[in-house]
């Protein structure tokens, strides 16, 4: 009998496969296989169009095809195995979880700040946008499941829109995120998502990275659980790790972290004294690692002033004035009982003046990255993302 070919072992392999999966099942089945087998066409199809471009520049080939080809998006929101894994397991978040993804005893605080201005517990709707998008709030709304109005006088007609917010990034900020901004930046490096919640970051992370590792640090106990659930179920834990503790006891963590994600992780759950001890660690423990990226949503300088701390601004030069010498014993003692404070204060300061330990770099968000259309609303998302380099 002859030796079975590697196409015949495949296609045994592929029917028992088939033979262990439910009659309900093989649908979902056939839609991952075609999504797949489209993902690897296109892999296959880019590296002979890179081959072939490496051939002609070796033949004496003049000019750079690259320059001369038109530039098409690359990012796909709809199809692949990877955007198909991801909707399982947003499906598998929301069979878990209400609308608004908020944990049993979690107490969400709105910021007292200028952007959150007339928020209130009574006009605002927390509606997580990692697992529902606009269509999907719209058709909640159609339900009746949501309301986009509430009522300033119970029982008139007297109606304002509701505030929407999310706590997770959505799948286009994170396809937007890992697949165009940080493309280059996570082989083989440390990705740590601080407050990482349900998880999106980090099931992204998996999905659309080459990252070495990829790890959550949580507070909340229910959430912790939930990812722990999650990454098991959908076999993300060869480079996933949760860890259930407060960011202030695992310094190494920010030492050892190559990418550092955060959104919106202290506004909304941490008073103003504890956001500033927070930013205060983050520094003290970033400012010697050159090169570290820091991912904000939203701005670092957006979250630094509303945690009270001074930012920079240009300010103009003051005439220098002549003071009078004052004598050594004076000097001494006035150096003495500055001292006390002076290394907690040069902390603080620096912690505002972000341009001394960081850069931010340039992003130009355009939409084109992806091949399907990007709505007005979604681009808005994307503006949201800043990233920062330690210097």
């Amino acid at each position: 009998m002859s030796e079975l070919t590697p196409m015949d072992k495949a296609k045994d392999a592929f029917l028992g496969l088939l033979a262990t999966l439910e009659s309900d099942e093989l649908l979902s089945f056939e839609t991952f296989v075609g999504a797949a087998m489209e993902e690897r066409l296109q892999m296959l199809n880019k590296e002979y169009e890179e081959g072939q471009d490496h051939h002609e520049h070796h033949a004496g080939c003049s000019h750079d095809s690259s320059n001369d080809r038109q530039t098409e998006g690359h990012v796909a929101r709809s199809t692949g195995s990877k955007i198909f894994r991801l909707n399982k397991i947003i499906e598998d978040l929301r069979e878990r979880l209400p609308v608004n993804a908020e944990a049993p005893s979690e107490d969400i605080t709105i910021p007292n700040s200028d952007e959150f201005e007339g928020y209130t517990k009574d006009n605002v709707v927390h509606v997580d946008g990692f697992l529902y998008t606009e269509d999907d709030v719209d058709e909640l709304c159609d339900n009746g499941q949501l309301s986009r109005n509430y009522c300033q006088k119970c029982g008139s007609k007297d109606t304002k829109p509701l505030n929407f917010i999310s706590h997770s990034a959505s799948v286009v900020q994170l396809q937007f995120l890992f697949q165009v901004l940080l493309r280059d930046r996570t082989k083989n490096r440390v990705v740590l998502d601080v407050g990482s919640r349900l998880g999106a970051v980090l099931y992204a992370g998996h999905l659309f990275t080459d990252a070495k590792k990829l790890i959550g640090v949580e507070m909340n106990d229910y959430f912790c659980k939930l990812q722990t659930e999650i990454v098991r179920k959908h076999r993300l834990q060869d480079r996933i790790e949760i860890i259930h503790d407060n960011l202030l006891n695992r310094a190494s963590l920010l030492q050892g972290a190559d990418i550092v994600i955060m959104n919106n992780v202290f506004q909304f759950f941490c008073p103003v004294e504890v956001q500033r001890q927070l930013w205060e660690f983050l520094y003290t423990n970033l400012r010697q690692r050159k090169g570290t990226i820091l991912v904000t949503i939203p701005s670092l300088q957006e979250q630094l002033k509303d945690a009270g701390f001074e930012l920079p601004s240009k300010k103009p030069k003051s005439k220098k004035k002549k003071v009078p010498a004052k004598p050594p014993g004076v000097v001494a003692a006035a150096a003495s009982a500055q001292s006390k404070d002076a290394s907690s204060d040069e902390v603080t300061s620096s912690v505002g003046n972000w341009s001394s330990w960081l850069r931010e770099i340039e992003i130009n968000v355009t939409g084109e990255e992806f091949v399907e259309d990007i709505m007005e609303d979604e681009l808005e998302e994307l503006k949201l993302i800043h990233v920062y380099e330690v210097i």
